[in-house]
């Protein structure tokens, strides 16, 4: 199985980098608009249309093609986006079943897509020698031009390990980002442990320990940032919209620093103890707030805003799989009632403050804990499975299966691997 991860580094192109970006990105928008206009869905049929349109512009052959597949992943997403929104509208005017959350809600205006920032991308007519990246730079068909980009310490040490490759490169006009491959050993898990995110730590574990992660930092910096950009010094909307970038910028790299750091921690916990990370699906759980709820913009801004819950998951499934540890997502259903339902027995709980009670086997326990025991116990179901079909069960992942099933099996369908 291959593992895929970008590296990035700050970046000054040149002026005739410069012009390749602002011709690459006018490709994309033509390559919009004509699949738009002429209702074109294969990268082939719009590679057809736009190609003798741009073959003759001064920018090298490489970077055409990759400019039309991302012109077309945009269209393909423009086009689901209107398809949602037109089913969701024919479900409200025939009284669907699945009402909306948001009594309030309202269409959404769907804009069709245009690349208004620069770049510049391959994913061939490129190679790594050394501590430099090499590009071609001119639109000669023979002796070609190149320019040479100088890689700092981190990026090359990454990319000169055996056994890694470089896929493709994006430049813009302050970073260059190189996505890089590789085939790592599958560890062997022997357990697993459950990952509840929360809004302000991450608690990380199974029923032999549990480890919680503060996160309440990236919840002062939204709150502080949202302040500043909300409190404008000058009466230039143009002005507003640059503070905002700004604030915007700073927001997301100080943010995705905690959640480099905690998710790193939480993956060598994992790889030293042997376990594989369980994650739970609350993909829509900023739904159970909406205008109007009574519950203040501010508690909503946290819910919607504030909460990484994708982000730290993505970072962790990435940098899992760089390893060679296995992940575990877990669906909606298995993820049901991990917050609610006792660890030990699965019956309902009542709730006191952040704790649980559960009445049929007389305990008290920390949500959070609850939680991430019962993911570890859904998720040694699935990894015990899967071991099965393909070469027999690990001794400790054994001995845990018969709790794991009782749990898991008591109130969620059996589901594969």
């Amino acid at each position: 199985m291959r593992a895929i991860k970008s590296v990035t580094q700050s970046y000054s192109p040149s002026r005739r980098i410069m012009d390749f970006m602002d011709i690459f990105t006018s490709i994309m928008n033509d390559a919009i608009d004509v699949a738009i206009k002429k209702n074109l869905t294969s990268e082939g049929a719009i590679s057809s249309e736009i190609y003798p349109l741009v073959k003759d512009l001064p920018i090298p052959s490489y970077y055409i093609p990759p400019a039309i597949t991302k012109a077309t992943a945009m269209v393909k997403n423009y086009r689901k986006s209107v398809r949602r929104e037109e089913m969701r509208a024919k479900q409200k005017k025939n009284g669907g079943s699945k009402p909306d959350t948001d009594p309030k809600r309202k269409p959404r205006n769907i804009k069709v897509p245009h690349v208004d920032r620069r770049m510049l991308a391959s994913h061939y007519g490129f190679r790594i020698k050394g501590d430099n990246m090499i590009i071609p730079a001119s639109t000669e068909k023979y002796g070609r031009e190149h320019e040479t980009i100088g890689l700092n310490r981190h990026v090359s040490s990454l990319i000169n390990r055996n056994g890694v490759h470089a896929r493709s490169f994006t430049l813009t006009p302050d970073v260059l980002s190189i996505s890089i491959e590789r085939v790592p050993e599958t560890i062997e898990c022997d357990s697993t442990a459950g990952i509840d995110r929360n809004l302000r730590n991450v608690t990380v574990g199974n029923e032999l320990h549990q480890e919680s992660y503060d996160l309440s930092e990236i919840v002062k910096i939204k709150r502080r940032y949202r302040n500043r950009a909300s409190h404008p010094m000058r009466n230039d909307r143009r002005i507003q919209q640059k503070i905002r970038e700004k604030y915007g910028r700073r927001e997301r790299n100080r943010t995705n620093a905690i959640l480099h750091e905690k998710s790193k921690e939480i993956v060598n916990a994992c790889i030293s103890d042997r376990e594989a990370p369980v994650l739970e699906d609350i993909r829509h759980i900023n739904r159970m707030t909406y205008r109007g709820d009574r519950t203040g913009a501010n508690h909503r801004h946290l819910m919607h805003s504030s909460f990484p819950y994708g982000r730290l998951a993505s970072m962790i499934k990435y940098k899992a799989e760089w390893e060679g540890l296995p992940v575990i997502q877990l669906t909606r259903q298995e993820t049901y009632g991990t917050s609610s339902r006792c660890s030990e027995c699965g019956s309902y709980t009542r709730k006191s403050g952040h704790m649980l009670h559960c009445e049929s086997c007389d305990i008290w326990i920390n949500r959070d804990i609850n939680a991430c025991i019962s993911q570890a116990k859904r998720g040694r179901t699935r990894l015990v499975r899967s071991f099965l079909m393909e070469k027999g069960p690990p001794v400790e992942a054994v001995n845990q299966f018969k709790d794991g099933e009782q749990m898991a099996g008591s109130h969620i369908p059996s589901t594969g691997s």
